[in-house]
């Protein structure tokens, strides 16, 4: 059975099965997987099947079932601005759908590796890089910090007390952290 697609193994199965009860039948397959044939010990020496094993005809039922690899996530980079004036910082709110949909953040890139535009003009500081994972692909983003002067083009600057860091995705948590361990000082006071 080694090297068969699903539609052959389903074209075995259903000539393995016999037409009277079949239900008995899937239900009996599944009690010796989960009595006798299971994947850490086998017990092939009580199983009813062993005649007809090949995995244990090969020797090989303990190797068994072999996980398949998982598949490599894919890397995405991005950007994040982390603006602040007079102890306000400025987030932002995510669009709806999508990934982290409609949560409050800190201002960034689409996350697609094609750049972005900063929310206002500044002098932004490249401060390091944080990476989170998801689900689906890793993530590493560069944090740019800097003090405000003007209106920012999108997002809002929010009092520092009228919100917590507590209340951020983790991802925006991480470059929270990242600048208040960097900059220190006055700036950090801001931040």
């Amino acid at each position: 059975m080694k090297g068969l697609l699903p539609a052959e193994l389903t074209a075995q199965a259903a000539g393995l099965t016999p037409k009277d009860r079949p239900g008995d039948y899937a239900q009996a397959i599944m009690d010796l997987g989960a009595t006798i044939c299971t994947p850490r010990s086998p017990a092939c020496g009580i199983c009813p099947w062993s005649h007809a094993c090949i995995a244990r005809a090969e020797g090989v039922q303990a190797d068994l079932p072999r996980k398949t690899p998982k598949p490599e996530k894919p890397v995405r980079h991005g950007t994040l601005w982390l603006g602040h004036r007079d102890g306000a910082i400025l987030l932002e709110r995510r669009p709806d759908k999508g990934l982290l949909g409609g949560m409050l953040g800190i201002p960034g890139d689409g996350w697609d590796g094609h750049g972005g535009t900063a929310p206002a003009s500044a002098p932004w500081q490249d401060i390091g890089e944080v990476r989170h994972t998801f689900t689906h692909f890793h993530l590493i983003l560069r944090v740019l910090t800097a003090p405000l002067t003007s209106e920012p083009q999108r997002g809002e600057l929010v009092p520092r007390q009228a919100f917590r860091p507590a209340d951020l995705p983790t991802v925006m948590r991480k470059a929270w952290d990242l600048a208040r361990h960097r900059l220190g000082g006055e700036e950090a006071e801001d931040v």
